[in-house]
């Protein structure tokens, strides 16, 4: 979301060797987070534990026959097999008996470790926003030297820079100390800012402290209201202006099916998530079946505050946050339209970075009907989904982005975290924030695919077979559109065109 998407790419580990830490799973519909393995032995627990109860019935069923040893002419080998036959009996039960403690036993490790941390979270998130409205009222004594540092700065941005020197030595010393902001502790950090931002703003507006506190614990407040907060003030120095916004169908191709080829995993679908053009949708068509698709949003193109021609920028990222709909939004959704999803259509959204808070905007509207969501690194933890939806929401924890949209509110898809540079590892010195970026990600979506718990593949599967399922029919076929959008004047009139001409809104509807 912060302006790190881009840069070379410099391997700094040994070749085949991943620097990344284990996943880290939280299944949809619960906040109990515990490693992949941890939910695979689970899941095979939980199997044996059936299979014994199977196996024990089975030979129960082959004991209800005749008792032998009821039997006086009965002759000894009978006798013998029926009494091991109950031996084998009473130490199957045994064996299940002992499957099921172990199955309790882990899941309580698993809720006590999950009990342990949530409480530390929720103090520390506490902390910080007590710390946050009693700090309002310093704040707003420091409003005017605030003021004047913001207008400076501003100032300073508009200053030439021949030869982009100034911008060049700013990105070389965050390349110099990619550390700084790659880390759980820098993670963490910034939650905690993020968590009492609304409490310090409310304070510093003049809400007494406490009532403050109250409104950002209650959840009246939040990180949406600081980034609408933004967004009013920064206008006002010529930054985080929305405008309308075109999109341009950039090309087309029609691919018959055996010939097309559906996303395979999570690294699939990553690979597929554009830039530059920074929408892709494929249409795909089956006989007699209704049209399904799927949206690729890409990440943010420019990080300046100050709106130009790029829909994928700074303002877009701040009011995404905000809950509002920006240009990126808008322009996808247009180019949904000319690619001819309908309301009743069922698409799949997959973004990376803002393309991912965009996919979840999109796949939470309630406008679209959204059958699955994959997301990297999207700061989109304060939009609420549907229940029932497939798929993912992936982050790196050492990855400070998502936390900008505050802590994870829902839980209706598969979340899963991994550290994708773990203790000790080296970090690439090309990159600016190296956990956010694209290879990262993608070695994380290797190891989702390589997952074994049945939470992960589950919901890969559910992914994969949502374009699968169609291309694998006699007849079918995908179509592959990508597109460009671009802010216009807000002098130009709302509309929208077929395209390759413009299309311009509003929310295009």
């Amino acid at each position: 979301m912060i302006g790190f998407d881009g840069g070379a790419h410099v391997d700094v580990s040994p070749p085949g060797v991943d620097p990344g830490g284990p996943l880290l799973v939280t299944p949809a519909g619960t906040t109990m987070v515990a490693t992949d393995g941890m939910h695979a032995h689970l899941d095979r627990l939980t199997a044996l534990q059936h299979e014994l109860r199977a196996a024990a019935a089975a030979l129960s069923l082959v004991q209800s026959g005749t008792t032998w040893s009821t039997v006086p002419t009965a002759p000894p080998s009978a006798r013998r097999s029926e009494s091991e036959l109950t031996r084998s009996i009473t130490q199957v039960r045994q064996a299940g008996g002992v499957s099921e403690r172990l199955v309790n036993a882990l899941r309580c490790a698993i809720q006590a470790y999950d009990d342990a941390e949530r409480r530390a979270r929720d103090r520390a998130d506490l902390a910080a926003a007590m710390l946050g409205a009693e700090l309002g009222p310093l704040v707003r004594t420091m409003l005017p030297g605030i003021a004047l540092l913001a207008f400076s700065a501003y100032l300073a941005s508009k200053a030439p820079d021949p030869g982009g020197g100034r911008a060049a030595a700013i990105r070389r010393f965050f390349l110099d100390h990619p550390g700084l902001i790659t880390g759980p502790a820098f993670v963490e950090k910034v939650r905690l800012f993020v968590s009492g931002l609304d409490e310090a703003t409310s304070s510093a507006l003049g809400i007494p402290a406490p009532v403050a506190l109250l409104l950002g614990v209650g959840g009246v407040t939040g990180v949406r209201t600081s980034a609408r907060g933004l967004l009013a003030v920064g206008p006002l120095l010529g930054t985080f202006r929305e405008t309308p916004v075109t999109v341009q169908r950039v090309s087309t191709a029609r691919i018959d099916a055996p010939d097309g080829s559906a996303p395979v995993g999570a690294a699939g679908r990553l690979d597929r998530v554009p830039e530059g053009d920074q929408v892709r949708i494929e249409k795909y068509e089956a006989p007699g079946q209704p049209n399904r698709f799927v949206v690729y949003v890409g990440p943010t193109e420019t990080f300046s505050p100050a709106a130009g021609d790029e829909p994928w920028d700074l303002t877009s990222n701040v009011g995404g946050v905000g809950g509002l709909e920006v240009g990126s939004f808008r322009a996808t959704e247009l180019a949904m339209h000319d690619a001819g999803v309908t309301a009743d259509d069922q698409v799949q959204f997959v973004g990376f970075s803002q393309g991912g808070l965009v996919a979840t905007m999109l796949a939470g509207s309630g406008e679209w009907n959204a059958a699955g969501i994959e997301t990297f690194g999207a700061p989109a933890g304060n939009i609420e989904l549907p229940a029932g939806l497939d798929g993912m929401a992936i982050r790196n924890s050492d990855d400070f982005v998502p936390m900008l949209a505050g802590p994870q509110l829902d839980h209706h898809v598969l979340q899963v975290e991994r550290r994708a540079f773990d203790e000790g590892a080296a970090l690439p010195a090309s990159q600016a924030a190296p956990a956010h970026q694209r290879d990262a990600y993608r070695a994380t979506a290797l190891a989702v695919d390589a997952a074994t718990s049945s939470a992960v593949r589950e919901q890969n599967a559910a992914l994969d077979s949502f374009t699968a399922d169609y291309l694998r029919q006699p007849g079918a076929a995908v179509t592959v559109t990508t597109y460009h959008g671009e802010r216009v004047a807000d002098t130009v009139e709302t509309q929208q065109t077929p395209a390759p001409a413009s299309a311009a809104g509003g929310r295009g509807r």
